[in-house]
């Protein structure tokens, strides 16, 4: 329950009344403008938190050119996987159709990939092939999944761990994309499956380095956050966490009241200088009126 704003006395479920059973206090209305003043210094401050991340988010995607560059790039890669990534002829217990695979083939035939295949695969001298396999289908799926990720994670480029964490994916990205072909690429003929790098993969290979580039290039240059200016109660709010650090809530509430009476004055001041201005305005044009029918 609360407590009175008055006395601090904690109320029962059974203190249901307007005033407080120990100080009679109001305590609906009991200093309200005070306490309406600190909850919303409390959402100003709260406002400039948020207001922080939506500035990086945007500066992550819009922060400068070679940033709106690199959401491109960093789509590029998934194009490819439409394309033949390997030809191979497969044999059971791989229920696979020879020729072309791409992403389409692999989801088409999903349900080929499960436990008993693997433990199905050929052992003895075609267990290297069977391993090669294995880890270049792991791999493969690793670097998609982590080029996904990459591309949603761009939207914490600019928070204090942005830069660490794209190194991190990067270096994963590439590596897990030149292993899964140099698994295919290595792979013999004596397992379930022979495969021939294709055109799909190259291009999937050369994208990839295309999207590491351009991240590493925006990570170097670093993309400026610029912050949208925040008050609470009248104060730019880094002054106002200063102030906290040497005043008391008084003084500084007494600051806020300062502040924000010159604010409305100013208001005041524009809105009675652009009233003056139109009156002016629709006299001269009144004048210029009179006198072009006097000439007429």
């Amino acid at each position: 329950m609360a407590d009175c704003p008055r006395c601090g006395k904690k109320l029962k479920v059974s203190d249901w009344r307007q005033h407080c059973p120990q100080c009679g206090a109001n305590i609906v209305v009991y200093d309200l403008q005070e306490r309406l003043m600190q909850d919303a210094d409390k959402a100003e401050v709260q406002y400039y938190h948020f207001q922080k991340k939506v500035d990086r988010v945007k500066a992550s995607f819009i922060g400068t050119k070679l940033a709106v560059a690199r959401i491109i790039t960093s789509l590029l890669p998934a194009g490819p996987l439409f394309l033949p990534l390997i030809k191979a002829t497969f044999s059971p217990p791989v229920d696979f159709p020879d020729g072309s695979v791409n992403m389409i083939t692999i989801v088409n035939h999903f349900g080929a990939i499960n436990p008993e295949t693997v433990r199905a695969l050929p052992g003895g001298a075609a267990r290297a092939d069977s391993l090669l396999l294995l880890a270049g289908t792991l791999l493969f799926a690793l670097s998609v999944v982590l080029t996904l990720l990459h591309f949603i994670l761009l939207t914490l480029a600019c928070s204090p761990k942005g830069r660490a964490r794209n190194i991190i994916q990067d270096v994963l990205i590439l590596a897990s994309s030149i292993a899964s072909a140099v698994c295919f690429a290595v792979m013999g003929d004596s397992g379930a499956v022979t495969a021939t790098l294709a055109v799909g993969a190259y291009l999937y290979i050369l994208l990839q380095v295309v999207n590491v580039a351009v991240d590493i290039a925006v990570l170097v240059k670093g993309i400026p956050v610029t912050h949208r200016q925040c008050y609470v109660g009248g104060i730019p709010i880094e002054e106002y966490f200063e102030l906290e650090k040497t005043l008391t809530p008084e003084e500084i509430r007494a600051e806020q009241y300062r502040r924000l009476t010159a604010i409305q004055q100013e208001k005041e001041r524009q809105i009675a200088e652009d009233e003056a201005k139109k009156h002016h305005e629709q006299l001269s044009g009144q004048t210029q009126g009179k006198e072009a029918e006097n000439d007429g």
